[in-house]
This record gives C-alpha cells, sequence and structure tokens, in this order.
C-alpha cells in the first residue's frame, strides 16, 4: 500500500511538471509574442515619428495630360518608394514614373526629392471645393489685359508683357518699343509666344522673351485682327469683327477664310481653338457664344445671350483631356466654367474684383484682374502622398 501511494504521488507530481512545462511554455511564448508586438509598435511609431515629407510642387502640363509631383523627404529616416501611395480625388492611381535625380531607385534616403509622374490624372473643375482660390497682387503688374499660359504665364501689361511663374511670381518683362508697340491680344504655344500688336500684326517671341520674327503681316486678307488663337497646325485671327482666318503656324502663309461672316457668324469678339472653335459672337447688342468644327462646318450657339453680360475673353481646355471645359470671362468679375455643350459647371468669383481681364487655364485657372493682379484659381482636385507608414502630405490643384 505505502508503494501505490508513493508510486500514485510521484504520477501526480510527473503530470504536474509536464503540465506546468506546457503552461509555462505556452505563456513564454505569449509573452514573447507581446513583447514582440510592443517592439514591433514601438519601432513603428519610432520610424513614423521621424517621417515627414512635404509636396514641394505640382507641375500639370495640360497639353499632354501629365501630372509630375515632386515630394522631398523632411524626415529622418529612409522610406522604401515602391510602398508609396498616391491619391488624385481620393482614389489611388498608378505612377508612370518615380523617379530621384532623374535615377529610378528603391530607397527615398531623408533630403533627398521623389518626383512621380501621373499619366492621364483626368483633372477636371469641381465646383464644390471652398475655398479654392487665392491671389497675388504683384508690384510688376500695373495694367494687366489678356493672358496665356504654358510653362510660364504671359500678361499683357500696358506696352509689355509680364512674364510670371505659375505660382504668381514676376520673372522677368519683355519690353520692346521697336517691335512691341501696342500689344492687344497673346497666345503662347509650343516654343513661341505669339503677339497680336497694333491690332496689326502678329509677332514671334522666343519663351525668354527675345523677338524673333514679324510672323503675320497681311493687310491684304487680315486687314483688321482683333484676337487670336494657335493650335498645333494653324494661327486663327479674327479680322474687324468680321470673320475667322486661318494662317499656317509654320510658314506664317495665309491659307483661308475659315468662317465668313453671315449666317451663324456675326460680330465675333474673340476665339480660342480647342477640341473645337469657340467664338465670343454679338448680335444687335447680344453676346452669344458659338461653337464650331475644326474646319470651320457645324456652327452652333451653344450659350445664349441671357446667360451673357458682356462677355470679355474665352479659353478651353485642352484637345487630349476626357473631361474639357470652356472657361468665359463674364461682366468682368466673374468665370463662368461650361462643358463643351455649353451647360454649366460652375462659377469662379470669389477674390475677383470688378475688373477682371483675361482667363486661360493650365492645370488651374489663371486669371488677370487690375485690381488683385494674377489670382490663381484651383480646380478643386486633391493630391495626396502617403508613405509606407501612413505619414501624408495634401495639396489642392
Amino acid at each position: 500500500m505505502g508503494f501505490s501511494v508513493s508510486a500514485t504521488m510521484a504520477i501526480f507530481f510527473a503530470t504536474f511538471l509536464f503540465l506546468f512545462s506546457i503552461l509555462y511554455n505556452s505563456v513564454n511564448e505569449a509573452f514573447d509574442s507581446v513583447s514582440e508586438s510592443f517592439d514591433d509598435r514601438y519601432e513603428y511609431m519610432s520610424e513614423r515619428a521621424q517621417t515627414s515629407i512635404e509636396i514641394t510642387s505640382l507641375t500639370y502640363d495640360e497639353h499632354n495630360d501629365r501630372l509630375e509631383i515632386a515630394v522631398h523627404n523632411t524626415g529622418s529616416v529612409p522610406l522604401e518608394i515602391d510602398k508609396t501611395s498616391i491619391l488624385i480625388g481620393g482614389v489611388t492611381v498608378d505612377p508612370q514614373m518615380m523617379e530621384i535625380d532623374d535615377v529610378s531607385t528603391d530607397i527615398w534616403l531623408p533630403l533627398e526629392t521623389l518626383t512621380i509622374t501621373i499619366a492621364d490624372p483626368n483633372m477636371t473643375f469641381d465646383a464644390s471645393v471652398n475655398p479654392r482660390t487665392f491671389a497675388h497682387s504683384d508690384a510688376g503688374l500695373s495694367s494687366p489685359s489678356n493672358i496665356s499660359v504654358g510653362e510660364s504665364v504671359y500678361v499683357i501689361d500696358g506696352t509689355s508683357v509680364d512674364v510670371m511663374s505659375r505660382e504668381g511670381l514676376l520673372e522677368f518683362t519683355i519690353t520692346d518699343p521697336t517691335n512691341l508697340v501696342s500689344p492687344v491680344d497673346l497666345k503662347v504655344s509650343s516654343d513661341y509666344l505669339y503677339i497680336l500688336d497694333e491690332s496689326a500684326h502678329v509677332d514671334r517671341y522666343n519663351l525668354d522673351g527675345r523677338w524673333v520674327d514679324k510672323f503675320i503681316d497681311d493687310s491684304a486678307n487680315t486687314s483688321a485682327p482683333k484676337s487670336l488663337s494657335v493650335d498645333d497646325e494653324y494661327v486663327y485671327l479674327i479680322d474687324g469683327y468680321s470673320h475667322l482666318d486661318r494662317y499656317n503656324r509654320t510658314t506664317g502663309a495665309f491659307v483661308d477664310q475659315l468662317i465668313a461672316n453671315g449666317g451663324t457668324m456675326t460680330a465675333p469678339q474673340d476665339v480660342f481653338v480647342g477640341a473645337f472653335i469657340f467664338v465670343i459672337d454679338s448680335a444687335s447688342g447680344s453676346f452669344h457664344i458659338d461653337r464650331y468644327s475644326l474646319d470651320g462646318s457645324s456652327g452652333t450657339e451653344i450659350v445664349s445671350s441671357d446667360r451673357l453680360s458682356a462677355p470679355g475673353d474665352i479659353a478651353a481646355s485642352a484637345v487630349n483631356l476626357e473631361e474639357r471645359c470652356l472657361y468665359v470671362l463674364n461682366n468682368s468679375r466673374e468665370i463662368l466654367v461650361l462643358d463643351e455643350d455649353g451647360s454649366s459647371i460652375g462659377t469662379v468669383s470669389s477674390s475677383l474684383s470688378s475688373s477682371v481681364m483675361g482667363v486661360d487655364v493650365s492645370g488651374k485657372i489663371f486669371v488677370s484682374d487690375q485690381a488683385n493682379g494674377l489670382v490663381v484659381e484651383n480646380l478643386g482636385t486633391s493630391v495626396k502622398v502617403v508613405t509606407e507608414n501612413g505619414v501624408s502630405d495634401i495639396i489642392m490643384l
């Protein structure tokens, strides 16, 4: 009997040791797991605290529908580039290219700038975003009128042309008393700035402001040019509030009278050529906007006089965009935003005075305002860059 009790105690003790061993291992593993989780959490929070980025610039090439984002690593930890996300309007997009100093790499080190290129970002105007506007009252602008935007912003200012950055800073002024006497309209296209001068001729300038030539001076075919537009093939001139002429953009040679006075066209005031030819026209003192095919046919009124009050300037989105808009300066104090059929999308009026003179669009809406100088209106699209640990920066385009 003594043996049985001893055996039972031995079995009980062995079982206890076995169960204790299992419990200890389980508890130890759980503790290690919790400890590792705390370590991982601490490491994540530490890296997150040391992570910081700043979107330093957005460059939108409207004609090629390409967005370039420059993001600076202002933190103290390296970041994995392939774990960086880009959201446009709240939707994740795939970048076409991600480079540092024009080189594709995997790691984004502190103080380096990552350049992200997005193809077809599908930018469009969003009338619901508020506030959107900001203004630049630059001392370089005294009496701004017509405006055209490329990589820089070109604004007629009296008898000169002020060249400003897209952020609104004065870069230089084109002053040329010999060739630039009384500019009335201008368009930047490709490598040249085309200026309609003295309501008589079109001169070409390089983008750095150097005069190239008197490109169109043709009183026989276009005796009193009032407004111009430029596309990949032609220079278009409204002649004497009467008809629309077309010139070869390479040679400057007269091509044809594209749209004659009479029929749809009565007294054209301003023209812009994009996917269509858009004309601000007047009949018996009432204004309307007409749209034509690029061959001058199919003229139709898309905006009637009851929606307009002395419209002064018109611009349109680039041809290759999925969603294109018209931007019309109306009653010297607001910009009407329309689709290509003339339906209203929204209105821009905040931060504008009652002396607005011109409008153009290239990624943002640029307005020349004699009271406020250059006013830049965001389209209302948000651009957000998110790092691997969730740190982000956001900016409006």
